[in-house]
């Protein structure tokens, strides 16, 4: 569990982790009752609990036995800031991808299996890339089907790629297939002024590539990947082209919102622009461009409303072959599978992004850009109204929120400045908007990206195949620990130093690590221990002295004490537990 919340010294919003619990049956009441416990266990009051951010599985988010909804029995008033809206995009393009029935997926899959034991495979198409002067990229970069839209970026990197995996992978073709391809080749090297030196030097690579010994699966992949690549070319750039073009759209809404910085009031907008730059490469603008949100979740897509296929977004490679040869026998299939990949995913996004939730909208009033809007107060005064619990009753919001909004004083905000930067002004005013500033804070806390994401990569830092049997209570330690500096930006040296800390004062003396670095003998002189004889005198003096056992170290023996107040992982959870007075957790 991670959580975030608004720290006043620092004036940030603060990262950091609240726990790893062990859960052996994972279901909604399991979870219910591992995180009641905790909760009661580490003094946390429900209340004080602003919103959650999960996926969409039904475990976590079930409108009838869901976690979220179980925990709304233990906090009546959470904020309904929906789920990962990253997570939905993510399924999008999984969405997206089924009206082709994965074809480019198992090409980038294949692509990447076939480089990942063969450095003398990887090396070669390197040289060919450098031959061609392509920009060199090696397809063992890790795709994960549809993992956080890696299919763009496997796109964009094989289309890029595509001539030097096709100069490549010639030397694998048949004898009749390659007199078949002989011309394109030619081609390919004329395309990119390859001279006749590195021709000679291509025939090697193919030579050599060609004489390897193979399995029987690896001769099968090659083979399906020379299919995709010379016997079926004009279908796999279009593909690629359509999701060069397609996914990017999605793909900039991801890599917004799944970075650290708080962009909660960009939610709403950021969805609305997403939704409507899709539905406008297969819809007639007039239809969608006027609608309101309501209108546009409950639009129904209907034949007339559809640009026709000739007009319909397919990215700029398709789109000029589509021009260029308008009767061709593959553009008819190809346009009607993208015709139904995008209707298909466009009801998807319709029924799981929250484009009309009044939640989102009202947290749009938190853009400093928006103030002195009359909507912009409006909007503040009905998300006071889902926090109310939280704001101070002896304050009159209303007043506040009007002075707020013609208030002078406060700095200039230019779009791209920092939105918790310009808040901390507003909250450093003492005594001037007591029930604002509570109310931002709470706001300011919401999780909108999966950041709990980034908490599995520090795992995989911490439990590896020598330290797989470390317990849970160790684990969540090592966590909170790294999650504290890292939130701070500070090392463990400069978050602990104490400069009060001093060797030797049992005995009288004081001198700190510094001195120890600057004291000691020069590089000229000889070290003798202080206790051990000259090596010259009588062997006796190297016998043990039985006296010499009754020595107390821990008396006589300069020492540092640390305290477990200042040092102590459980103290730092205690400490951070305290912290939690409006805060969200993922």
């Amino acid at each position: 569990m991670l959580v975030r919340y608004y720290h006043d010294d620092l004036r940030k919003v603060m990262v950091e982790h609240l726990g790893s619990l062990e859960i052996l049956r994972v279901d909604a009441a399991s979870l219910e009752k591992v995180l009641c416990d905790f909760f009661v266990k580490n003094n946390i009051p429900w209340q004080n609990l602003v919103s959650l951010l999960m996926d969409s599985c039904a475990v976590m988010r079930g409108s009838k036995t869901g976690l979220e909804t179980r925990i709304q029995q233990h906090c009546p008033n959470l904020l309904d800031v929906d789920g990962d809206s990253c997570h939905h995009i993510h399924n999008a393009a999984k969405k997206f991808s089924e009206g082709f029935d994965g074809y480019l997926e198992r090409v980038f899959s294949d692509l990447q299996v076939d480089h990942q034991w063969s450095p003398d495979q990887v090396m070669y198409l390197k040289e060919v890339a450098m031959i061609l002067n392509l920009p060199v990229s090696s397809p063992q970069r890790g795709f994960v089907n549809h993992r956080w839209l890696s299919a763009y970026d496997a796109s964009m990197a094989t289309h890029a790629m595509m001539p030097a995996y096709q100069v490549l992978y010639y030397g694998f073709l048949s004898t009749a297939d390659k007199e078949l391809y002989k011309e394109p080749l030619e081609s390919i090297f004329t395309k990119h002024n390859v001279n006749q030196t590195a021709r000679a030097r291509v025939e090697v690579v193919q030579d050599k590539l060609a004489k390897k010994g193979m399995t029987p699966q690896g001769r099968e992949r090659k083979k399906r990947i020379c299919q995709k690549l010379w016997h079926e070319e004009t279908t796999t750039v279009l593909q690629l082209s359509l999701y060069k073009g397609v996914l990017a759209i999605l793909k900039d809404y991801v890599m917004i919102f799944q970075g650290s910085q708080t962009l909660v009031h960009k939610l709403h907008d950021r969805q609305l622009e997403l939704f409507l730059a899709y539905l406008a490469c297969f819809v007639k603008a007039e239809h969608i461009t006027k609608l309101s949100p309501r209108a546009l979740r409950e639009l129904v897509l209907e034949d007339h409303m559809l640009l026709p296929s000739k007009d319909v977004y397919v990215g700029q490679e398709a789109d000029t072959f589509r021009s260029q040869n308008p009767k061709h026998a593959l553009l008819v299939p190809f346009l009607a599978s993208v015709r139904k990949a995008y209707i298909t995913t466009a009801v998807y996004l319709q029924k799981k992004l929250p484009l009309n939730s009044p939640t989102l909208i009202a947290l749009s009033a938190l853009d400093p850009l928006l103030r002195g809007h009359s909507q912009a107060t409006l909007q503040l005064k009905r998300l006071s109204a889902m926090l109310n619990h939280l704001l101070p009753e002896d304050q009159d919001l209303s007043r506040e929120l009007v002075q707020f909004s013609v208030d002078l004083t406060l700095p200039r905000y230019k779009e791209g400045d920092g939105m918790v930067d310009w808040w901390g002004h507003v909250f450093h005013q003492p005594g001037k908007y007591p029930a604002l500033s509570a109310l931002a804070k709470c706001c300011l806390s919401i999780f909108h990206g999966p950041r709990v994401e980034s908490s599995f990569s520090l795992m995989n830092e911490i439990i590896d195949q020598r330290s797989g049997n470390m317990n849970v209570e160790t684990f969540n330690a090592i966590q909170t620990a790294k999650y504290v500096l890292q939130s701070r930006g500070q090392t463990a040296v400069q978050m602990f130093e104490r400069s009060d800390v001093k060797f030797g004062e049992s005995l009288g003396e004081s001198f700190s690590l510094q001195d120890v670095v600057n004291d000691g003998p020069s590089p000229e002189e000889e070290v003798v221990h202080p206790e051990r004889p000259d090596p010259g005198e009588a062997e006796e003096a190297y016998h043990s002295d039985v006296e010499a056992h009754g020595i107390a170290l821990d008396d006589d023996l300069p020492h540092i004490t640390l305290t477990s107040e200042n040092f102590s992982l459980s103290g730092l959870c205690e400490k951070l537990c305290v912290l939690l007075k409006f805060f969200t957790v993922q």
